[in-house]
């Protein structure tokens, strides 16, 4: 693993910085923990489940020279991210970038289920965990971002909440909600120098889309503008860019990251 981690002297845009990737031992968050390393930055890499990818990841970062630690916690979970955000800071420094990639879901819960057909209990439970997903690692490392009168944090929702679907009610609601807290967030936190962005990805091969049909796949790649899917690192560099100083008068944003595929 370690080759994937370029090095890239010339550009250290995070040098002397600490990010905290919530949901790193796989997919969008083990691709955006990579970028994140590759230029500088200190990483902490959050995981529920996948302990042994993400302890791989973090030794592999600093196998290439870099510093990272692996932390499991629940992001559902507000003493567990808690917890989470102090040993970041005892162990990297102070958190400077978060990004809130970890949904609170599984997999296995990312699937098609018609309202009629739903339990209104698992509805909830989706819409629930997401914004927890969200709200508990924003609410652990914001105080000290304002504290310190800086600080980027980068929310990951998805295309689904500007293009819901049929069958996917309770997920296109929880990213809905996502978007809206990341303006929100973005114009009470502003003044004190923290921004607030999102990105939301449209279909990304991931574990999420390893059981759609292969026709499925096909399809949306021949609806989207350049005829493609997208991988974990198309998202990660753009999670990069909203996080770098770079852009730093850009917040409130919430970038479609999908090919094209909602303007084709």
């Amino acid at each position: 693993m370690v080759d994937m981690l370029p090095v890239l002297p010339r550009y250290q845009a995070f040098h002397g910085r600490v990010a905290l990737v919530t949901g790193a031992s796989s997919g969008i968050g083990a691709a955006t923990a990579w970028t994140l390393a590759s230029r500088g930055a200190a990483i902490a890499v959050n995981y529920h489940r996948g302990e042994a990818a993400a302890k791989e990841l973090a030794e592999s970062v600093r196998a290439a020279g870099g510093r990272a630690v692996a932390i499991q916690a629940d992001v559902t979970d507000a003493d567990q991210v808690r917890t989470m955000a102090e040993r970041t800071a005892a162990e990297l420094g102070p958190i400077d970038v978060l990004v809130a990639n970890a949904t609170g879901l599984y997999a296995e819960d990312v699937k098609f289920a018609p309202f009629t057909t739903t339990p209104i209990e698992t509805v909830e439970r989706t819409v629930q965990r997401q914004l927890r997903g969200l709200l508990h690692p924003v609410d652990a490392v914001l105080p000290q971002m304002v504290d310190r009168g800086r600080g980027s944090i980068v929310a990951v929702g998805a295309a689904l909440s500007r293009t819901p679907a049929p069958g996917f009610l309770a997920l296109s609601m929880a990213k809905a909600g996502v978007e809206a807290a990341v303006k929100a967030l973005a114009h009470e936190v502003g003044q004190y120098g923290v921004r607030v962005n999102g990105v939301a990805p449209g279909l990304i091969l991931t574990r999420v889309a390893d059981g759609l049909p292969e026709p499925a796949l096909q399809a949306n790649a021949q609806r989207a503008a350049i005829r493609r899917n997208g991988v974990p690192e198309d998202v990660a560099e753009v999670i990069a860019f909203l996080a770098a100083d770079t852009s730093g008068y850009l917040t409130g944003a919430y970038l479609l990251v999908d090919g094209g595929t909602a303007s084709s």
